[in-house]
């Protein structure tokens, strides 16, 4: 499995987001009151599988989400600690004083990072629980929705109903979503899943390889790529995703 090193690159643009975290011992899976690292090595030895960023766009990856990581974002509602994830301070990139794109205000208003410029991160590979591959070319023409969350994380666990419901009104559209369980076995993510009736796109990154790559060092980290495959916003941190706010802005950038 190969991770780029330009994945490192989407890392460069966000100031880390400052929340309420909550918080595991490394070893259990249930929640507490404050960060959650997890060590590297554990998510190494997890089951080989899940998440692949392309060489030619790993650097481009990293400074995006050290961008995403270093903005402060309205409307977050915590984050935890990722599996695999080294640190949760990431230098800020410098950012050129561009004209801000077009749908930066709606964008922002929702809590999001945007980027001044959109992020071409290359292509990246994963699977979902039952095998099947999916790539972020495969998407081109869509809005996609890109998530890292986890079954242990309350944050994710809390944002996942809205998530399902914009999937419902919007599946049909020119969107998708790709959220990625990072760190987790396929059989803890089936599990959940089926428990809790989601239907939207799930993925794994067992090794919690494209985690790192995008910068989820706490989770949620979210990201929206748009139709083009560039990454134009990100944010950390548990949202609300099937706000009238979010569909209209959504709406907006599906019909570009």
């Amino acid at each position: 499995m190969r991770v780029n090193r330009a994945a490192v690159a989407i890392a460069a643009g966000i100031a880390f987001l400052s929340f309420a975290a909550c918080s595991k011992p490394a070893a259990a899976a249930s929640a507490a009151p404050e960060s959650t690292p997890t060590a590297t090595s554990q998510a190494a030895t997890a089951a080989q599988g899940g998440g692949q960023a392309t060489q030619s766009g790993d650097q481009a990856i990293a400074q995006t989400a050290s961008a995403v990581t270093s903005s402060s974002a309205n409307g977050q509602t915590g984050g935890a600690s990722a599996p695999g994830a080294a640190s949760n301070q990431v230098p800020a990139a410098s950012v050129s004083a561009a004209p801000k794109p077009w749908y930066a205000d709606s964008l922002e208003k929702l809590g999001f990072y945007v980027f001044p410029n959109p992020v071409d991160v290359g292509d990246f590979t994963v699977q979902s629980p039952n095998g099947a591959s999916m790539s972020l070319s495969k998407a081109k023409g869509k809005l996609v929705l890109l998530n890292f969350w986890a079954t242990w994380c309350p944050p994710c666990r809390a944002e996942m109903p809205s998530i399902q419901k914009l999937w419902d009104k919007r599946k049909d559209k020119n969107f998708t979503i790709i959220a990625v369980s990072v760190g987790e076995q396929k059989d803890t993510v089936t599990k959940f899943v089926a428990d809790n009736h989601y239907s939207y796109p799930i993925f794994i990154d067992p090794t919690g390889q494209l985690g790192t790559a995008f910068n989820a060092s706490s989770i949620p980290t979210t990201y929206i790529i748009d139709k083009t495959g560039k990454v134009i916003a990100g944010t950390q941190g548990g949202r609300e995703y099937d706000s009238a706010a979010v569909l209209a802005a959504f709406d907006e950038l599906m019909a570009k």
